[in-house]
């Protein structure tokens, strides 16, 4: 699948030097989802927008942090976006699991009036957490049932359920059913220690079984990473591989390319102005 062009619609290439172990692979393009400020340290800095204002290649899902000020957070976000166009913003990143809350709380429904306002996509982390970031653990409050909620009150906003809410794979297909504005993808997969990693032969089973609950179900699977230390390169051939183990052969340029592009009418926007796709 080398020659395979792909959109990488989950990735925290945060850095330059994340920047540069991503692209030692022929990547193709990629969503930076910006950390949390917790998760960001001397080691590992956020440089997120200005990556993607350098690089046409890679676009950005700012993160909102659901325990602090959100409509202030908001405003900030879109002045930048609004004031630098070129740093490519696609969507919006809400942290679940490692932050109490769900994607159906009050609170949440002013970041979903901005992403309809702008066509941005939202994506939220559910499921288990990484093993290496500071989590409130709030597994229940992560449910792509919650999701569900929001999709239907927002017919036109995407929105992503990131890991195939690990391990509930068969709810979170079910709660996707019927709403094509709902998204999933297994990116973190291969992250060293990770519950998946356990026995991943019975884990890409579990992702089979769960995606052929409904024939169509590939038309809302996207490729994704989450490509970020501890990360190694060598996943890239494993989600490759991964996606040769589950779907069919004239699927691949869905999951890696078609269905990003309807999960992100922003980015398929841009690219449309510049001719890369009619």
């Amino acid at each position: 699948m080398e020659k395979q062009h792909r959109i990488d619609c989950h990735t925290h290439i945060v850095n330059q030097k994340i920047k540069d172990a991503y692209y030692q692979n022929p990547g193709g393009y990629a969503i930076i989802m910006e950390f949390l400020p917790q998760f960001a340290n001397a080691q590992m800095p956020d440089e997120s927008w200005q990556l993607a204002a350098e690089d046409e290649r890679l676009f950005l899902s700012p993160c909102i942090d659901i325990h602090q000020d959100i409509p202030a957070q908001l405003a900030a976000i879109e002045d930048k976006m609004l004031a630098r166009p070129e740093c490519g913003v696609v969507g919006l990143k809400i942290f679940l699991t490692y932050q109490k809350g769900r994607a159906d709380d009050e609170k949440m429904m002013c970041i979903y009036e901005v992403a309809r306002r702008y066509g941005l996509s939202v994506t939220y982390h559910t499921g288990l957490p990484s093993l290496h970031l500071p989590t409130d653990d709030d597994m229940e409050g992560s449910n792509a049932k919650y999701v569900r909620n929001v999709a239907i009150a927002y017919p036109d906003v995407n929105f992503i359920v990131a890991h195939l809410d690990d391990p509930r794979f068969d709810e979170c297909i079910e709660a996707m059913h019927g709403l094509p504005n709902m998204y999933s993808d297994f990116s973190g997969t291969f992250e060293p220690g990770a519950s998946a990693m356990e026995d991943i032969e019975q884990t890409i089973r579990a992702y089979d079984r769960a995606i052929h609950l409904y024939p169509d179900a590939y038309r809302q699977i996207l490729y994704g990473t989450d490509f970020c230390p501890p990360i190694a390169l060598s996943a890239f051939g494993e989600y490759d591989e991964t996606i040769r183990q589950i779907f069919t052969p004239d699927q691949f340029e869905d999951i890696y390319w078609n269905n990003p592009l309807r999960a992100f009418p922003k980015l398929a926007g841009i690219l449309r102005e510049k001719g890369i796709i009619k």
